[in-house]
């Protein structure tokens, strides 16, 4: 039996990891393209276009993911490497990570996982590897073979996958309704616009939702009416029937000043002295009068 090649199953493992990283990132910039372009075909209403494209970047993103598991795994052996070259059997702790490696190496385009191969076939046998391609044990790990897996993906997943390309390209689309229960045959539709009317078949908690909102806002109006004509009433009461009156009468009016004439100096002087005019004229004194009274009783 050939004796367990250490160094290159080392040097090997390590080529793996750096490929695999290099795969994932060049895989990773394919699909941002493929990405862009799945948004344009929404734009433009090319929707079986674009679901069967986007079916393809589901499969790329599951064959990233795969390709993650398996570099963890070879960072494994690689940690482990000196106990697989002194062990005489396949360690139970190791045993996922040497299957899922061999599983790996005939379905990801990496040239290092075969050498691996070959070198664990030699360790353990042509057997062990010859189960673990088909896995017979089933023993690989099953995150990986269902990344691995080439069944079609699930249409709720197709749809999820849209809608999320959907609004990292700012697209405006949107499943239509009854689209997101992942029953069924997918069927996709634009968005209607926010100011579309709304349909007559509107849902009874809709409807009144939206009379109690009408209601809330005809109440609101009516107290701040009222409040406005109270503030109004406050600040300038009603005017009293005399004041109506007198503000509506048409013979009300505004006194209009007399213009100031000119007085004769001699009627000053007889309004500011009047005692200047003799007794006899003018205004009958007190004892004039009495003494017309009496004559008049003489009489």
């Amino acid at each position: 039996m050939p004796s367990f090649p250490l160094n290159k199953f080392k040097t090997e493992l390590k080529l793996a990891s750096n490929r695999l990283q290099f795969l994932q990132a060049k895989q990773q910039s394919l699909s941002a393209k493929a990405r862009r372009d799945i948004a344009l075909l929404l734009e433009n209403g090319k929707l079986a276009s674009a679901e069967i494209r986007v079916e393809s970047i589901i499969r790329d993103d599951l064959h990233i993911e795969a390709m993650e598991i398996v570099e963890l795994f070879c960072e494994l052996l690689h940690a482990r490497a000196a106990i697989i070259d002194q062990s005489t059997e396949l360690d139970k702790g190791l045993c996922e990570a040497v299957h899922s490696v061999i599983y790996a190496s005939s379905r990801i385009q990496a040239k290092e996982l075969p050498h691996i191969r070959d070198i664990l076939g030699i360790k353990f046998g042509k057997e062990l590897v010859k189960n673990a391609l088909v896995n017979a044990d089933e023993l690989v790990n099953a995150k990986l073979l269902k990344k691995l897996s080439l069944d079609p993906p699930a249409p709720k997943l197709v749809r999820l996958y849209l809608k999320e390309i959907a609004a990292a390209y700012s697209v405006d689309w949107m499943p239509q309704n009854g689209d997101d229960d992942g029953g069924g045959s997918p069927s996709f539709g634009f968005k209607e616009p926010a100011n579309a009317a709304t349909p007559p078949e509107a849902s009874p908690a809709i409807n009144s939702d939206a009379n109690e909102a009408d209601a809330a806002k005809s109440k609101d109006a009516a107290d701040q009416e009222e409040s406005s004509d109270a503030g109004i009433d406050q600040l300038s009461p009603p005017p009293t029937h005399k004041a109506l009156a007198r503000s509506t009468s048409p013979v009300a009016a505004k006194p209009v000043p007399v213009a100031a004439t000119s007085t004769p100096a001699s009627i000053k002087a007889a309004s500011s002295n009047p005692q200047a005019e003799p007794p006899g004229k003018g205004v009958p004194t007190l004892e004039e009068l009495r003494r017309r009274f009496d004559a008049l009783g003489e009489l």
